[in-house]
């Protein structure tokens, strides 16, 4: 497998690793630009994760994954139609370093302590 290694390299491996379940549970999502993972792959940890992945953001989109240094000069016009359709529909525009951290925050609130 090739993979981009980039600062959320270890936290991407680590989610695979635990099986976070449900922790997307429904929320909707779609990509744009380049991230540290093939989009396969995280397409794949949307939907382990009990989320659901659109090709397109839609009205019902949650969140759209974009990359950290996304370049706005890079596309003619200044911003992707993803990111144009997004914006118009009030979805949440975030980093693909914060979908790890969705996943893991919401995996670390249904620990439950045994209380020893």
């Amino acid at each position: 497998m090739i993979m981009r290694i980039n600062e959320n390299t270890d936290t991407a491996v680590v989610i695979e690793i635990m099986e976070p379940g449900n922790a997307l549970k429904g929320k909707r999502f779609s990509i744009t630009g380049h991230l540290g993972r093939k989009r396969d792959d995280v397409v794949k940890i949307i939907e382990e994760c009990g989320g659901v992945f659109e090709k397109q953001p839609t009205y019902g989109t949650h969140y759209l994954i974009t990359n950290a240094d996304w370049n706005a000069g890079a596309v003619k016009g200044g911003k992707s139609n993803k990111l144009r359709k997004a914006e118009a529909n009030g979805t949440k525009i975030i980093s693909e370093a914060k979908f790890y951290e969705m996943i893991m925050q919401s995996a670390e609130d249904s620990i439950v302590d045994p209380g020893f």
